[in-house]
């Protein structure tokens, strides 16, 4: 009995025991450190620019709103004469708040109208406090400079916007500045070319668009019976990509001659209605963005006028595309017009996306969705360096004339990643690297050093250094 006893306590003390130690060990497993940052350590606004924002990032996600206090010390410019902040300043600091279930945040600094700059003047920001439990990290400081910045190197996280890759992101390397644009926010793109040739008109692909010519040339004219079939041919397959669906897409390489829209005629009445597969919206699964049926002439004032409707509408409405040198394409979305979506042609590099592509499946290219594209702007070329044949820190100027530079704008296109299929993870590959000459002769080695953060997809880190200053 006695025996029984004693037993029966060192089995209850030693569960007890047991349940503590898992406790302790539980609760000693703790996640890491939330830290806000600055997504850069140096940036430029231009002399044709009146602001530019900053972004500042928090490594993880929070559940609370979180103040961010951001001291400056400005050099050869005056708070208020010069520049202003969004938020406002006081006493050389201003507070910005990082949302509840948001990573970032974004002040814009401003030139005030009228101040003169020499191209020399800067102002380095500091993150100086954060609200609780959030910490300092690195970079805590940025500088602006009041001049076009050709950033001599830089490492950092691309916002795609996580699993459902909902942004296309811009990247100037030159500027060390991302520009992330919700890749549904438009339709079409107009080409701004001052060519004869040079009339055309592209599909968003990051939406999965698509487009069949219909031999009429009035809207009113063309209902719901002309899209018979349609569903199962002008739209993306993931699971039966078929060749003969390439006529409906803009070939992935940037070629306009091959559009699925084609050259718009400077003879109105040969310029035929499209009905367009406006794809899938964010989401998994997305959902579908409908169908709307357009028309595409030049009018009086050297532009582009579209006219467009849903399929059973009767009458349309129109929108006016002017040209406009500084922009490769004008964009437009069909509920709200003409919309910004990428940079100025000399303010862009390459660019993040999800987007349609093409694959052989053995049978011949057929249109398919993809993520973690890179694409390139149509005024860069770009090479591939294997680190067997030059180590990346090793590269240097005089390499540079040894390099089969590349126009078409799918030079890197899924090649930076390697896997994601059934069978194996997705990966950025680490055996490579890219020399890109940009738009303003600057010759910059990028290597792209993971495909998730946290793995988490939609956010690569991108690392990049300057061989040659154009």
């Amino acid at each position: 009995m006695i025996r029984a006893t004693i037993l029966r306590a060192f089995m209850l003390s030693l569960a007890a025991t047991i349940l503590f130690s898992a406790c302790r060990k539980r609760d000693d497993v703790s996640l890491p450190d939330t830290l806000v940052v600055f997504t850069s350590t140096a940036q430029g606004i231009a002399a044709t620019e009146n602001s530019i924002g900053i972004k500042i990032k928090l490594t993880r996600g929070t559940t609370t709103a979180v103040p961010i206090t951001v001291k400056f010390t400005p050099q050869g410019v005056t708070y208020g004469t010069d520049f202003t902040t969004t938020p406002a300043a006081t006493n050389g600091q201003f507070v910005i708040d990082i949302p509840q279930g948001n990573n970032e945040a974004t002040f814009t600094v401003n030139k005030v109208a009228g101040a003169l700059f020499d191209g020399d003047e800067k102002v380095t920001f500091d993150l100086y406090s954060s609200g609780n439990p959030i910490l300092i990290g690195t970079p805590k400081e940025l500088v602006l400079n009041f001049s076009e910045l050709v950033a001599s190197a830089s490492k950092y996280t691309i916002n795609g916007g996580g699993v459902t890759y909902p942004n296309k992101v811009f990247l100037d390397l030159s500027a060390n500045r991302q520009t992330a644009v919700l890749r549904t926010n438009w339709d079409l793109g107009f080409y701004t070319g001052a060519g004869g040739d040079d009339w055309r008109v592209i599909l968003n692909p990051t939406v999965g668009m698509m487009a069949n010519v219909v031999n009429k040339t009035d809207l009113s004219q063309v209902t719901a019976l002309d899209t018979i079939g349609f569903s199962a041919t002008v739209a993306y397959s993931q699971f039966d990509p078929q060749p003969t669906q390439m006529a409906f897409v803009d070939l992935p390489n940037g070629d306009l001659t091959k559009t699925a829209i084609g050259a718009i005629s400077a003879t109105a009445a040969d310029n035929k209605v499209y009905i367009i597969n406006r794809g899938t919206g964010v989401g998994n699964p997305g959902p579908n963005r409908g169908w709307k049926k357009i028309r595409v002439i030049r009018n009086a004032s050297g532009g582009y006028t579209l006219q467009h409707a849903d399929i059973a509408a009767t009458t349309f409405s129109s929108i006016d595309i002017p040209k406009d040198e500084a922009y490769f394409f004008k964009y437009i979305n069909f509920e709200t017009g003409m919309v910004p979506v990428e940079p100025e042609k000399t303010k862009w590099d390459i660019a993040w996306t999800y987007t349609g592509f093409a694959t052989n499946f053995g049978f011949g290219d057929a249109p398919y969705m993809f993520q973690d594209i890179i694409v390139q702007n149509r005024n860069v070329q770009i090479a591939k360096v294997l680190n067997t044949t030059k180590a990346f820190d090793a590269f240097g100027e005089a390499d540079i004339a040894g390099q089969t530079f590349n126009s078409s704008q799918v030079s890197i296109g899924s090649d930076w990643r390697a896997g994601g299929g059934p069978t194996s993870s997705p990966a950025a590959r680490t055996d490579r690297y890219y020399i890109i000459k940009d738009g303003n002769n600057n010759y910059y080695k990028v290597k792209f050093n993971s495909l998730t953060e946290g793995g988490v997809r939609g956010f690569p880190e991108i690392e990049y250094k300057l061989v040659k200053r154009g």
